[in-house]
């Protein structure tokens, strides 16, 4: 019932259950503590009235040995209580964390959810429970407060109150919750899940950048489509800049991670600025996930109805889109183009029956607006393959002028698989600059993190993304090399004369032997000296441009 929630009342056992201990003691506390609020009746039931209990707890610190996983040393029961039923936070409680807030979301979230998902069969329904809670909670404060208050005797029927009132796309996504069977042990999961999620003290959003990543590094491999890294996503979405008025896809979104990437780049709420923002999913998991992601965040994107109809399906969409951004799956043994696409419309080469990689390309290609552009994550060994259907087609797209920028990245930066990649950066074919290429090897700007994953430093985004608005806006003579990322502006020509090879390193390399051969023995002796008196000089410049600046005047009006 919610009668008891709309009028602030809750029963003995409403208040045990919120506060994490027994009726028992809900009973010594109302005895022993003359300033207890006291009960009233409601209809046949004894009530306490909840805003004046949850004071009273304020004031009541935990004794650590009944601190919940995550639960600091001085926390009270009036936190514990406020998060249970979701009631503000009380302003005279330091609630200031005291870990960073990956080891707080760590220690809180995630330890307690692996416990529980080490009891379950199988994880991806785990996951998607996990999540589909975390949108009630995001988006249902009042659905979310009946969850914190039911038991396990309750649970099953308040989702499925909860989950009646919710709009079809996000009661489709949150699915999961329905299709549990309504045995006792999903049924005293549940309740635990409801507590463990109301209890992390971070916006929803976030706890799912959090989740997604660490669903995905448990499972070490995914069923459909790898997890891309949100430093990936946001990058190729700065890289291309899409503007606000535009239309921007992405024909297999994964979780929406560059989508969420797009909105907040263009300004979040797009339905202000008039940019048109879609996404199409190729499963139902992973169009779960999106739609959970989107509305998490309250954005404006279409994600259509539900799933691809054929997962195995490749199709870029109809468009025609200003930008496009596409993370496609590897590794599709039986893929294939919609039934409405012409057999022999591959304009550029037809790719390997094996191998979706060049066949995504072209469907991207197509769907482009005129002006249009895209950027797309494909596997390190399209970029050097020298026999086959993928050095043809390679070859088509270098002298067609739509490749416009291919960056190789570090090996190990995706959770799912250890598959080196690149992101090649593509124009529309009536848009090309067919005379230059932009090759960017940054596979050594990484940190890492773990023994078998690493990240995209910031220092190494920065400089991809520096080298690539450098060349795009014509601003001169391109830096070689920037900390751990070496760029190169390649020209036609040259790539014509290695076999159509897209490695950076294969031009760069030629470049530094080619310097290195036109040196003496004596010059390459001292040639150390020579960069140390250069270095020496410029850090004298440096010292007096500063001084200098210092002693000029702020200029005022």
């Amino acid at each position: 019932m919610t009668m008891p929630l709309l009028e602030g009342l809750m029963t003995r056992d409403d208040l045990a259950r919120a506060t994490g201990v027994t009726p028992q003691t809900i009973s010594v506390w109302t005895r022993r503590h003359h300033d207890f609020p006291r009960a009233v009746m409601h209809g046949s039931q004894s009530r306490f009235p909840t805003q004046e209990v949850a004071l009273w707890l304020d004031s009541r610190k935990i004794p650590r040995n009944a601190l919940l996983s995550g639960e600091r040393s001085g926390a009270t029961y009036g936190m514990r209580f406020r998060l249970s039923v979701g009631l503000p936070r009380s302003g005279a409680v330091d609630e200031r964390p005291d870990r960073q807030p990956k080891e707080r979301l760590n220690q809180e979230l995630w330890i307690p959810l692996e416990q529980l998902l080490q009891k379950t069969t199988d994880p991806t329904v785990f996951e998607a429970v996990v999540m589909s809670l975390l949108c009630i909670r995001g988006t249902d404060a009042l659905g979310w407060t009946e969850l914190a208050m039911s038991s396990s005797a309750t649970i099953r029927e308040t989702l499925t109150r909860v989950r009646s009132r919710q709009p079809a796309r996000l009661a489709n996504a949150t699915a999961a919750l329905q299709d549990l069977p309504g045995t006792p042990w999903w049924c005293h999961h549940l309740v635990k899940l409801v507590f463990v999620i109301g209890s992390v003290r971070i916006h929803p959003a976030e706890a799912f950048d959090y989740l997604i990543d660490r669903f995905a590094q448990e499972r070490h491999h995914s069923r459909d489509e790898y997890l891309l890294p949100a430093e990936l996503a946001g990058l190729m979405v700065e890289m291309l800049d899409p503007k606000a008025g535009t239309r921007v896809h992405d024909p297999c979104c994964g979780a929406g991670g560059m989508l969420v990437a797009t909105a907040n780049h263009v300004g979040g709420d797009s339905s202000e600025i008039s940019t048109v923002i879609t996404g199409r999913a190729a499963t139902t998991r992973t169009w779960r996930m999106a739609n959970i992601n989107i509305a998490l965040r309250d954005m404006q994107v279409d994600l259509g109805d539900g799933p691809a109809a054929d997962p195995q399906e490749v199709d870029a969409g109809a468009g025609p889109f200003d930008t496009v951004l596409l993370n496609p799956p590897f590794g599709m043994r039986a893929w294939h183009t919609p039934t409405t696409r012409h057999p022999q419309s591959w304009p550029y080469g037809e790719p390997s029956p094996h191998d979706p990689a060049f066949a995504w390309v072209q469907s991207v290609l197509e769907a482009l607006a005129p002006a249009g552009r895209a950027a797309v994550v494909m596997p390190s060994q399209a970029t050097f393959a020298r026999t086959g259907r993928e050095h043809t087609i390679r070859r088509n797209l270098v002298e067609g002028g739509v490749v416009r920028c291919v960056v190789g990245l570090p090996d190990q930066l995706f959770r799912e698989t250890t598959v080196p990649v690149t992101i090649w950066f593509l124009s529309h074919p009536d848009h090309s600059f067919g005379d230059e290429v932009l090759l960017i090897d940054a596979r050594s700007a990484a940190r890492r993190e773990r023994p078998t994953h690493r990240m995209l430093s910031h220092r190494g985004r920065r400089a991809i993304l520096d080298a690539y608005r450098y060349w795009v806006n014509g601003a001169g003579r391109l830096p070689t090399t920037v900390g751990d990322v070496r760029s190169a502006v390649v020209p036609v020509t040259s790539i014509r004369d290695h076999g159509y090879d897209l490695q950076a390193a294969t031009y760069l390399d030629q470049h530094r032997a080619a310097a290195a051969s036109n040196l003496t023995d004596e010059q390459l002796r001292t040639l150390p000296r020579q960069i140390s008196r250069l270095d020496l000089e410029a850090r004298t410049a440096d010292s007096a441009l500063e001084r200098r600046l210092r002693e000029l005047t702020p200029w005022t009006r």
